[in-house]
Parts: structure tokens; sequence; C-alpha cells
């Protein structure tokens, strides 16, 4: 320790430069992991954040909502089943619709995906801003529409049915297929799309169930689904995050990206460590030759390292979240603290075992040899 400390106060040029890569390396780390969680967020948020634990759709679907179609008939004799579940309370409708508006104070059209639920069961997000919905023909933004000058009270123009739409409110994270969402009743959604259809809509993409994930519920619910249901699949959360297109490429392209970065990382600080170890060989031969004892040798070194990461690592924290809370909303950028700190003690702990290299260098190292300069 008392070495360490005394060489890092010694060496300040040398040891700011090695900080200073370290911060880089983690700080892109950090940044890599928030835009793949945000990636992931913008990809399936109005799922991820959705209180319903599983889902009904159409077995010809492929999984995805919104080509899903659940007819009413099928939701009343659902609701009608007797079993240990109380559907009625816990399964409610839910219709998925990409389109886009104007309004008079923007010249281009803005896509948004219209959730359309009944506002009073569980699926209804948390409104951050304004009101929830009361009436039909009222409209829950995300949040980020707000950077295109949208605020409550403005009314925006769905351009396939020509029908206005009032902003009472704004929710936030709730994204689905990259496009930010908006929240509707049933009836206005029916509206929207028999106005821009000229046919009546009555039926659903599927429906949304919240109940304790129990395997005895889970496997009762499987019954009930697959002995009444014709043609239909029940469906997890994770199900249907994981068939959004585009998802499980772009977390997989990004996945590797992360650990291709780790594992050049390691390899650059450990080459960096090995290089300054070899310059100093000589002072190691003259602690050796005065006694100083291999595990005395390889705490100071290990303390050493452990000290410019742990520096690093927090001075990249504070630059990530602070570049992070100055992001536009429409960044798809999610880093938590809590993934930020199992990020850094994976980066401590590479940084850590690169230096094994070092240490390794100095055990095999004779100590006359190498105040000689032979080594």
């Amino acid at each position: 320790m008392f070495l360490a400390l005394k060489e890092l106060k010694h060496n300040k040029a040398r040891f700011g430069l090695i900080i200073g890569i370290l911060t880089l390396i983690i700080f892109l780390v950090l940044f890599l992991s928030g835009i793949a969680k945000g990636l992931s967020a913008a990809t399936g948020s109005l799922i991820e954040n959705s209180k319903a634990n599983y889902y009904i759709l159409d077995d010809s679907a492929d999984k995805l909502i919104t080509r899903s179609v659940i007819e009413n008939d099928e939701l009343k004799e659902l609701n009608n089943l007797n079993g240990l579940i109380d559907l009625n309370e816990n399964t409610t409708p839910i219709n998925l619709h990409t389109s886009n508006f104007t309004m008079d104070s923007l010249d281009k059209k803005i896509n948004l995906v219209y959730l359309a639920i009944d506002p009073s069961t569980f699926l209804m997000p948390e409104v951050i801003e304004g009101n929830t919905l009361n009436n039909n023909r009222e409209i829950v933004l995300k949040n980020s529409f707000k950077e295109n000058g949208i605020e409550i009270g403005d009314k925006i123009k769905d351009t396939s049915s020509n029908l206005e739409l009032t902003v009472v409110g704004f929710t936030k994270n709730q994204m689905y297929a990259h496009i930010s969402v908006g929240v509707i009743s049933l009836d206005t959604y029916k509206e929207i799309m028999t106005s821009a259809t000229g046919r009546d809509c009555n039926n659903f993409q599927a429906l949304a169930i919240n109940m304790d994930k129990s395997s005895e519920n889970l496997d009762l619910l499987t019954n009930l689904v697959n002995d009444n249901l014709d043609k239909k699949d029940l469906l997890t959360k994770s199900d249907i995050i994981s068939n959004v297109p585009g998802h499980s490429q772009e977390q997989a392209t990004i996945l590797m990206m992360l650990v291709f970065l780790l594992i050049i990382s390691s390899f650059i600080v450990g080459v960096f460590f090995y290089i300054t170890t070899m310059q100093k060989l000589p002072e190691f031969g003259v602690l050796k030759a005065l006694g100083a004892k291999m595990s005395t040798l390889a705490i100071s070194i290990t303390t050493q390292v452990f000290m410019l990461s742990v520096i690093s690592m927090l001075i990249g924290n504070v630059l990530t979240f602070s570049l992070a809370s100055i992001l536009p909303a429409s960044m798809p950028f999610v880093l938590s603290y809590k993934d930020g700190a199992l990020v850094s003690l994976l980066f401590i702990a590479i940084v850590l075992l690169s230096s094994l290299f070092s240490i390794r260098k100095i055990r095999k190292v004779d100590a006359i040899s190498a105040i000689g300069g032979n080594y």
C-alpha cells in the first residue's frame, strides 16, 4: 500500500495518462450499455413497462400484436369461463396501430403508435403531466413529442381519418418499434379505424392479462386458452418484446460490440501495465535484493491498479450520467445506476485480471539480473 501510494505521487504524469485511457474505456463501455438499453426500450418499453404479464394472440400472428386478430365473441367467451382466475378483472383488450398526425403549427407529418385501451384498466400508463383520458377524441402522448412544440390542449389531426384529437396529458417510457406512443380509448380507436377504412371495427388485436406469475395460475390459464379458444397462443411479456421486428438483431449487434470492446480493453490495459512494469524491473530487482517478499510487490501492484481503475471508473460514471442528463428525449439512451454499477464492477475485475501478467513477470525476474539490466 505504501509503495503504491508513493509511486502514484511520484509519477503523476504517467499515471494521469493511464487514468485518462481507463476513463475513456469505461465511458465508452457505459455509453454503449446505455445505447443497448435505450434501443431495447425503443422497441418494447410499451410492453416492458406494462402491468400485463401475459398476452393472448392469434397463433398465425408470428407473436406480433399488430398482426393478431381477436374477435369480440372470443373475448366474451374467455370472460365467461369459470376458473380460479377472475378474468373479468384481469383481462382487457389492447390494440396497436401505427399512424401519423399533423397539426397547424407543424409543416410535416409525425409518426406515432396508437395504444388503444380501456383507460380505467391496469394498462393505462402513468400520466406525468396533465390528465388521463376521460372522453372520446382525447390522447395522452409520450413526453418526447413536446420537442415538436406540442402542448396540453393542442389538437392533432390523424392523417388516415382526418379525426382531430385533443392532447390532454403526457406520459413517459412508452415506445414500440422505435416509434413514440399515443394512448387513446378503444372508442376513439374504433372511430379512427371506421373513418379510415369505411368498415366497422369491433375486433381486437390481443388480450392483455395481469395475474400472479405462479406456476399454478399459469398452468390454469394455459389450459383455459388451449381448451376454449381456437388457434390462440398464450405469450409472455418477453415473448412479445423479443419478436418486435429488429429487436433481437439490434441487441445481438450491441452485445457483440460490448464483448469485443471489453476484450480489446483488457488487452490494452494488460499491455500498458506490462510495459510500465518492464520499465521498473530494475527497481523491483533492488527491492527483491533487499528482501522484499513477492507478496508485498504483488499487493503493491494490485493496489495501484485497483486505485487507478476506481478513480477512472468514478470519473467515467460522472461523465456518462452527466451526458445522459442533457441528451434529448428522442435519444435511445437508458442507463440505471444499478446497470452502471454492474458494468463498473465488471470493468474493475477486468483491469485487475489484466495486471496479473505484470505480477507474473515480476515473480520470474531474478534480483541480480534485473539490477544489471538482464531481464
